[in-house]
């Protein structure tokens, strides 16, 4: 592999004392000072290779007498430099995620998408989606996650509750436990639940969710869009098998589990 030298991603370079380099300040890591070696730090942009700014530092940097390929390789191991290749960010690419909103969420849905897209993610309107995100002012038909279930796409419910937003579970059908089992497992203890559910899916919501304070939803838009970075990256997410609210403060978080429920059909699937 051809190692392409930069310095520590965010770092200065500083002057710590007559003898002493300083690269970065959290906490910085210190490396001896020699003559040239401010010079060659300069020429660290991630593009050229090792080779390349040898010839380089003959050239340009007399004064500059260690070998330029053991300076280079003593600064990586101490974390001053790293290789460009390791640390490049994430370009922006067109994955396939999908949301269906209702109405009420669109500040919810506009956040997260300004925060997936500050992550690198674009073209958020796919046909065909690797991800189905359903942000919902208050209680979703469930139609809608049962037609997810029903085509095997992954899905995320994502609700705006009062003052608060619930996160999850995560659905992925037939593997982790669902919708469903979430209903199953409130109506156990609240037999009224399918009754309230049901009326919640079909009112109509509010022009907007005024009890949500602007900076709660902004914190649940950071951890929808955490979850949704989660699934297409290919690890697991928070919310498998939970829920997760923020609020009503936008530093309040709360978790809980979901588990299958054995009067659920998924969980049928899940033991087949």
């Amino acid at each position: 592999m051809i190692f392409r030298p930069a310095l520590r991603p965010g770092a200065p370079l500083l002057r710590r004392d007559a003898t002493h380099l300083q690269v970065g300040t959290s906490p910085g890591i210190v490396v001896d000072d020699r003559p040239g070696l401010v010079a060659l730090l300069r020429l660290l942009d991630g593009v050229r290779d090792v080779d390349r700014l040898a010839v380089m530092a003959a050239h340009d940097i007399p004064e500059l007498t260690d070998d330029v390929r053991e300076v280079l390789a003593s600064l990586r191991a101490a974390g001053a430099v790293v290789d460009a290749a390791e640390v490049e960010p994430r370009r922006p690419a067109a994955r396939a995620v999908g949301f269906v909103a209702s109405a009420g969420a669109s500040d919810l849905v506009a956040a997260t998408r300004a925060a997936l897209a500050s992550s690198g993610l674009v073209d958020l309107s796919p046909g065909e989606p690797e991800l189905l995100v359903v942000i919902s002012y208050g209680e979703a038909s469930r139609s809608v996650y049962e037609q997810a279930s029903v085509l095997g796409l992954d899905h995320l419910p994502v609700v705006i509750d009062e003052d608060r937003v619930r996160i999850g579970p995560f659905v992925r059908p037939g593997r982790t436990p669902c919708v469903s089992c979430h209903d199953l497992h409130r109506a156990d203890w609240d037999p009224a639940w399918p009754a309230l559910v049901h009326q919640l899916g079909q009112r109509p919501p509010h022009a907007r969710p005024t009890a949500l304070a602007g900076l709660t939803a902004h914190a649940a838009a950071v951890e929808v869009a955490a979850e949704i970075m989660a699934v297409l990256d290919g690890d697991l997410p928070r919310t498998v098998g939970r829920c997760l609210v923020v609020g009503p403060g936008h530093d309040q978080r709360a978790v809980w589990n979901v588990a299958f429920h054995h009067r659920c059909s998924c969980d049928l699937l899940n033991a087949a």
